[in-house]
C-alpha cells in the first residue's frame, strides 16, 4: 500500500507535490490534538476582558473599552484602522521609490 505522499510525489504539477507534506502533518497531528483534549469536567464559560484599571487615559484606553463593550464595532475599527495603514504605507513607499528614480506605473510594452 502507497502512502499518500508517496502518491502525491508521483502526482503532476507542483501544487500537489507541496500540498502532499502539510496533508500528511495535519493528519497525523489530528489524533494527537483528540489526544490532548482527553477527558475531564467540562470547561465553564470564559469570558476575555482588556484589563482597562492600570490604563492611562487616552487611545489605548479606548480601545480596550471598545474590545470589552462590542466586539463587532472592535473589528470594524480595526478593520479601518489596518485599511488606513495600509494606504498610507502604500503611498509614503510610493513616493520614496519613486525619488530613487523607480517607476512603478504601468509598464509600455512594445512587441
Amino acid at each position: 500500500m502507497m502512502s499518500f505522499c508517496h502518491l502525491a510525489s508521483r502526482a503532476r504539477g507542483w501544487p500537489a507535490r507541496l500540498l502532499a507534506p502539510a496533508v500528511t502533518a495535519l493528519l497525523l497531528a489530528l489524533p494527537a490534538a483528540e489526544a490532548l483534549a482527553g477527558p475531564g469536567k467540562p470547561a465553564k464559560k470564559l469570558v476575555n476582558v482588556a484589563d482597562t484599571r492600570g490604563l492611562a487615559p487616552g487611545f489605548t484606553h479606548w480601545v480596550a473599552d471598545l474590545y470589552n463593550t462590542s466586539y463587532w464595532l472592535f473589528g470594524l475599527v480595526t478593520v479601518v484602522i489596518m485599511a488606513t495603514m495600509g494606504l498610507v504605507l502604500g503611498y509614503v513607499f510610493d513616493r520614496l521609490i519613486g525619488l530613487l528614480g523607480i517607476n512603478l506605473g504601468r509598464m509600455e510594452h512594445h512587441e
